[in-house]
């Protein structure tokens, strides 16, 4: 350390100078960008969990929207009157009964089949002895024998406890040959018992088959370009068919990250040796969860790639400063050393050196202080005396630019001392409301305020105009006080009641009433003023209303400046209303989105 030390000190003041900023400006910027970059790859790994997770999410909707509609289906089926009824009775009259069953039961299953085309099979067993098997017809009533050695059928119907069961991913049951049917279809399989009508006997079985393929179309249609979405079963064997390439060792270090029940599953895991984003969702109906797999590097890649353009960028920005300081410290030392090569000359004893004196800044006045050091001490002396009383007018110039608000508050609050000790009530009251304007007029600087604000400088404003119109005029507020929580442009409403005062109540030239009424409708704060003054044509409230300035003192400025105000503020959430009748008088409505309200 103590070598690196030494090596510094006898660096030049140039390599000091460039090696210093260079080093400061490096750091900065490492840590800068390291900062950057964790936030950026955080943020884009949580948005990527999210939009995954939601995709998958959609998905499992639409496989659950399946299930719930097979599962409705089998409860149609299940407790379908004329089925129960067949499965209840003993076929005693055969041609009667068979006749009964082929127009009335057997199209029960038929049609259900016609209107839901996404259903690959329906197999109703019965347990009635009595009921002959169709064979020559394909319509899907069987008898129970048929499955009674089949273990998955008889642990379902021995089990007292459920009365309905999915069955996980299998060849189908293919009871009747069909000349269409080539091979086996894997499906899914959705049992329910069938109960009698008259007692709590299990008098069949109803089973829909559905093929893998449809249930599991929606997975295959959302399958993303960033990752491999699958479906697994209760074993961790998958059970989609989505052209998932994945190895079996891929698959098991996959069901090692997922949970052992069927909760959700949102994590950054190894999988395949690449860390991917995993996430598990279970679906409703089949022992079966949706799972996504989506390496990590697909969503910070544009992460990486503005971090490389970064990097670059501020290298080259490292490189041209370095050249631009070096310069610079290399121009001023320059000076420095003529600076010093003069006073070595002095030293010497020779005193008629001068420095050649360029430029206004520290170097010149070392040069300056130099040349005049031995001949002209009064005129530095003088130069400091002035420097000085610059320097305190600058002050006093400073000091008076810090005069606030508060100065004028101060003051009306000493004017309405003075005029209480006076006797003077109505010069305490034009005071102090003038203060209360100005105060709400500047707002602190905040262009947004709330509506009691807005409404107070209203008041306080009516008030000074009161004396000015020798109480010509009455005030009346009707405000509802859920409004007055709520959030408005500041100075929206003064122009507007200075243009019901001026240009309605004033001409009138007898006493007028102004109403202030403010209201919630909905979602919108409607803030109406309303003027008994002398009104205006057709033709100037047109103008008024499209902004068109008119030659009356101003009128028509005011709503234009404020509905460019409350467009740019709310948007279309804005509206602003006028109706004038001559003679008659002026209502101007003003509604815009409430924001802040609260619950009085």
């Amino acid at each position: 350390m103590k070598r690196i030390t030494r090596v510094f000190h006898n660096w030049s003041v140039t390599s000091k100078f460039v090696g210093v900023y260079v080093l400061i400006l490096m750091v900065s910027s490492i840590i800068t960008g390291v900062i950057l970059y964790v936030q950026a790859y955080s943020s884009a790994i949580s948005q990527a969990r999210s939009v995954m997770e939601q995709n998958l999410l959609q998905t499992k909707n639409s496989i659950d929207e399946k299930v719930s509609m097979i599962e409705n289906l089998s409860q149609i089926i299940a407790f379908d009157s004329r089925i129960q009824t067949l499965l209840d009775s003993a076929f005693i009259n055969e041609s009667f009964q068979l006749q009964d069953y082929r127009y009335n039961v057997a199209p029960i299953v038929d049609n259900i089949m016609r209107q839901n085309t996404y259903i690959h099979s329906i197999h109703v067993y019965m347990n009635n002895s009595t009921i002959p098997e169709l064979f020559e017809l394909y319509d899907g009533f069987y008898s129970m024998n048929r499955i009674r050695g089949d273990m998955e059928y008889t642990k379902f119907m021995n089990d007292s406890h459920n009365q309905t069961s999915w069955r996980g991913l299998h060849l189908e049951k293919l009871l009747t040959m069909r000349p269409d049917v080539k091979a086996k279809a894997d499906v899914f399989s959705y049992n329910r018992k069938i109960f009698s009508g008259r007692n709590d006997e299990i008098n069949g079985l109803v089973e829909i088959e559905v093929t893998q393929s449809v249930l599991l179309q929606p997975l295959e249609d959302s399958n993303p370009d960033v990752g491999s979405v699958l479906v697994l079963d209760s074993n961790n064997r998958m059970a989609s068919n989505n052209k998932i390439q994945l190895s079996d060792k891929t698959i098991e270090q996959l069901t090692q990250v997922l949970p052992g029940d069927r909760s959700k599953l949102n994590t950054i895991a190894k999988v395949g040796g690449v860390r991917s984003l995993v996430i598990s969702i279970p679906l409703d109906g089949p022992d079966l969860r949706l799972v996504g797999v989506f390496p990590v590097s697909r969503f910070v890649d544009k992460v990486n790639q503005s971090v490389r353009t970064s990097f670059i960028v501020i290298i080259a920005a490292l490189i041209v400063l370095s050249l631009l300081v070096y310069y610079l410290t290399v121009k001023l030392l320059s000076r420095m050393k003529v600076l010093l090569k003069a006073m070595k000359q002095v030293r010497e004893g020779s005193i008629d050196v001068s420095v050649p004196v360029v430029w206004n800044d520290e170097f010149t006045q070392m040069a300056l202080s130099f040349n005049h050091m031995t001949t002209r001490i009064h005129d530095l002396v003088e130069t400091v005396y002035k420097t000085e009383l610059l320097e305190k007018d600058a002050e006093l110039k400073a000091l008076e630019s810090q005069i606030n608000p508060h100065f004028l508050y101060n003051t009306l609050a000493t004017i309405s001392w003075v005029a209480r000790k006076a006797k003077a009530p109505d010069i305490v009251k034009l005071s102090d409301s003038m203060a209360k304007f100005y105060r709400l007029v500047l707002n602190k600087g905040n262009s947004e305020t709330l509506v009691a604000n807005e409404l107070d400088m209203v008041a306080a404003y009516l008030a000074i105009q009161k004396f000015r119109f020798e109480d010509r005029f009455d005030a009346v507020f009707e405000v509802d006080d859920r409004v007055r929580s709520g959030y408005t442009l500041k100075n929206i409403l003064q122009p507007l009641v200075e243009n019901a005062l001026i240009h309605g109540i004033e001409p009138k030239r007898s006493h007028g009433t102004i109403i202030i009424k403010a209201a919630l409708e909905g979602d919108l704060i409607v803030i109406r003023i309303i003027d008994d003054g002398v009104g205006m044509p057709r033709a100037m409230a047109e103008a008024v209303r499209e902004g068109r300035t008119l030659n009356t003192r101003g009128s028509g400025f005011a709503i234009a400046n404020i509905t460019r105000r409350l467009q740019a503020y709310y948007g279309e959430s804005q509206h602003i209303e006028l109706y004038s009748r001559q003679g008659i008088g002026t209502v101007i409505t003003l509604s815009f989105a409430a924001r802040g309200i609260k619950n009085v």
